[in-house]
This record gives structure tokens, sequence and C-alpha cells, in this order.
């Protein structure tokens, strides 16, 4: 019986073997994820979620019933410490694993900051997945300031749920505006003057040269020369492909996990989608970080795999 094994229980993870099963394969799959909650939502975790108006249960794609009544093998909280592309096997604890085909679904890291300017303070935080928003949670207590490093989306949305949680607000950005990399100036102008007009202090052209405490943050320096006290800070400045595996398999890496068009890797046995994956587009190569992206890519690989040729 062909045994598939999906690498990453997020968004893409969960979206491929949902659609093998959909497509009736009819072998064995095991889906593994390095949290130990089943496969669910990002985006209202800076959000709802933040702001206590969704529960975790709400968060998940699918309850644990779901994976049992597909026959996936689910393994939560598991981290993969080997792959050998040649024998066909991946190591999770003690336990080695055969595969048939490997598909890494390992999505991406938040960048954090360098422990040589005090990034390794505590009350420094990211907001990526659930046990970082949940240990967040105790700060949010109303007149703290927080300083939010990074305009774009995540920073912008933690600063919106800090304001109307009654918080300080004081967010940073080092390019000439918020959103640059992602927006027009006319959706930036539109997001800076939303955000103004609901008390957050935004200041661009500004970075930060150090932050400052003994075992917490206290003090932040910015470039421009002044000083803000704070009681914690989040970093939202950008993420970055899990591709640790995947180099361990012998996977060719551009910008993340090299795939052709139809989501197979440089090694015809292993695949990848979702925000870890590159894959080719009109004359250039790209990686999208979203989760439209991240679906589409892995019921296009789900349907390859099927024996389909699909781009």
């Amino acid at each position: 019986m062909k045994h598939i094994v999906v690498v990453g229980a997020g968004q893409a993870g969960f979206s491929v073997v949902s659609k093998l099963r959909n497509l009736q394969f009819d072998g064995s799959i095991t889906l593994i994820g390095n949290e130990p909650v089943p496969p669910y939502q990002r985006p209202p975790l800076s959000k709802k979620y933040l702001l206590g108006e969704m529960d975790v249960e709400r968060l998940y794609l699918r309850p644990l019933s779901f994976y049992n009544d597909h026959e996936i093998n689910l393994k939560l909280g598991e981290e993969v410490t080997a792959v050998d592309s040649v024998q066909k096997t991946i190591t999770v604890g003690k336990e080695i694993i055969n595969y048939d085909e490997l598909i890494f679904t390992t999505g991406s890291t938040p960048n954090y900051l360098p422990p040589q300017i005090g990034g390794n303070l505590g009350g420094v935080y990211v907001v990526r997945n659930l046990s970082d928003v949940d240990s967040i949670v105790s700060e949010f207590i109303i007149n703290k300031h927080v300083l939010i490093i990074g305009g774009g989306y995540i920073g912008l949305e933690a600063a919106a749920v800090a304001s109307k949680l009654g918080l300080r607000v004081t967010l940073v950005e080092m390019g000439e505006r918020i959103l640059q990399r992602v927006a027009s100036s006319e959706t930036s102008d539109y997001f800076r003057n939303l955000h103004t007009n609901n008390g957050v202090v935004i200041r661009e052209n500004v970075g930060v040269k150090r932050l400052k405490g003994n075992d917490c943050v206290e003090v932040v320096e910015l470039t421009d020369g002044s000083n803000l006290e704070v009681d914690f800070v989040i970093a939202g400045i950008g993420i970055s492909p899990s591709i640790n595996l995947a180099k361990m398999a012998g996977c060719k890496l551009d910008n993340g996990i090299k795939t052709d068009a139809t989501g197979r890797t440089s090694i015809s046995s292993i695949w990848a989608a979702g925000d870890c994956a590159s894959f080719p587009y009109r004359d250039t190569r790209i990686r999208l970080e979203s989760v439209p992206n991240a679906i589409d890519q892995a019921e296009l690989l789900a349907l390859n795999i099927m024996g389909g040729n699909l781009e």
C-alpha cells in the first residue's frame, strides 16, 4: 500500500491530505505537525483570537474526529529530525517512518531580532503561531506601552488590537511607509490614517538600534537617536521559509524549496507546497505567503500525485 507522508500541519498540509482523500486516494497518509494542536487558521490569531473573541477550537480547520474518519494518521507535537531521500525514510523521535511520497508543507518561521541588540530579552515577542499569541495575551493590560516593530499586516493588526484594548501603542517602520512591500501608497495612507485616528503613534523611516533592560526590555533606542520606555515589544519583521528538512533531504533551494510547476522538487519522490515552496511563474520564480496560495498549491500537488500533470 502506498504511503504518503506530509511534514507540516498548517493550511497547506491540511489541504493536501484532505484533497487526497477527496480524490479517493486509498493508501495510507501520515500528517506530522510540530505543534500540539491540529491544523488551524492563522489569520484570526492576531485579531479575534488575541481579542478573546474566538475560542481555540474555532480556529481548527477540522475537529480531531475528521482525521480518524478519513484515516489520516495525525502526529502532533512531533519534530522530524532526519530525512533520508535515498532510503525514503524520515525520523520522528525514535521512530523511523518509510514513505513512498514525501510532501514538505513546513511553512515559514518568523524573523527574530538578533540577540546582540537585545532581541533575547524578556518581553520581546513575535506573533506567528498559537503558542506565541497565548504567551503574549497576559501583556495586554490597559495603559501598558507596547512598541511594535514592523509596519506590515501583522504589525498593523497587533497595533489595532492593542489600541482597542486600551494600550498605548507606538509602531516603527524602517521603510518610507507602512505596507511598502505589499501595498500601494494609497493603501498605506488609508491604514496610516485609520490607526493614527485610533491613537496609534506611527513613525516611519525609523528602525531599532538596541533594546535595553536587565532581564526584560525596558527601553528601546531607535535609529533616530530617541529612546522609548516600553513595557513589551512585538516584532513583526517578516518570515523566512522553513527549508532545513528539505536541505537535509538534498532538495534544491531557491528562495525556499525549489519546485517545478507541478509541485515536485528536484527529488522525484519529494514535493512541496505553501510558504516554504518557490515555483516558476512566467519568466521568473516566486514564493507566495498567503492562505489562498497554500490551498491552491496543495490541491494541485495532490492532483499530480494522483496521476495528473497539471500546472
